[in-house]
């Protein structure tokens, strides 16, 4: 007995479209994406030019509260790793603390980044300051010292800002009746979290200025 099959017909394939961007297009959603962390960078990079430039000119002592925020090697000499830390360490969790502060006003949305930018202008000063002093000895230092805690530092400050700023502006707008997204309870909860994860980028970079430090900047006492 012969077997009958009858071939049924397919349904056929949708069409699928494929949307192709332009660079131009494709540029767009990249800062539309990317739009906050690429201003705080720029006002981190900003306020590191305007710190070492100004740091460098002749006659620049550092003082006051830069002597406070920077670390330079004659103010770590004779100081043991657990000092260290607690020096590096400190510094960072101000500034990481004065964000959450920041982020709980509607000023913060200016602050932030202004505080983001007073950052970097310290470690432009610490720069231009090492330079400035000991030429080519401190920008040594700088590089091989300095260099990997600030740049962890940096991203730390820079990640959380964006959460600060959204935080803040979240406020502004429950000031004025309107909501943006999910609940403020929501946003704050994924403020604390986020400060946690910076926090956490915040104790590796201290430990980074600390290892570095020991190994290698102890031979700059003479800086």
């Amino acid at each position: 007995m012969k077997s009958i099959v009858i071939a049924l017909p397919q349904p056929a394939p949708e069409e699928t479209q494929t949307i192709r961007l332009s660079p131009i297009q494709r540029l767009g959603g990249s800062v539309r994406r990317y739009g906050v962390a690429i201003t705080i960078t720029l006002f981190l990079l900003s306020g590191l030019v305007f710190g070492a430039v100004r740091s460098s000119r002749t006659g620049f002592s550092v003082s006051g509260v830069d002597r406070f925020l920077i670390m330079l090697p004659e103010t770590l000499e004779g100081k043991t790793p657990v000092m260290v830390f607690a020096d590096s360490f400190s510094v960072s969790f101000l500034f990481a603390a004065a964000l959450c502060f920041l982020a709980l006003t509607p000023s913060g949305i200016a602050a932030v980044p202004a505080l983001v930018f007073f950052k970097g202008y310290e470690l432009g000063v610490m720069c231009g300051a090492l330079c400035s002093v000991s030429g080519f000895t401190g920008l040594a230092y700088y590089i091989s010292v300095v260099f990997a805690g600030a740049f962890l530092s940096s991203l730390a400050v820079i990640y959380f800002s964006q959460y600060c700023i959204e935080f803040s502006f979240s406020i502004l707008l429950a000031i004025f009746g309107h909501s943006f997204g999910c609940s403020l309870r929501e946003k704050l909860r994924g403020l604390v979290l986020n400060g946690s994860y910076s926090l956490i980028m915040l104790v590796f970079a201290s430990l980074t200025d600390t290892l570095l430090y020991n190994m290698i900047g102890r031979l700059f006492v003479s800086l």
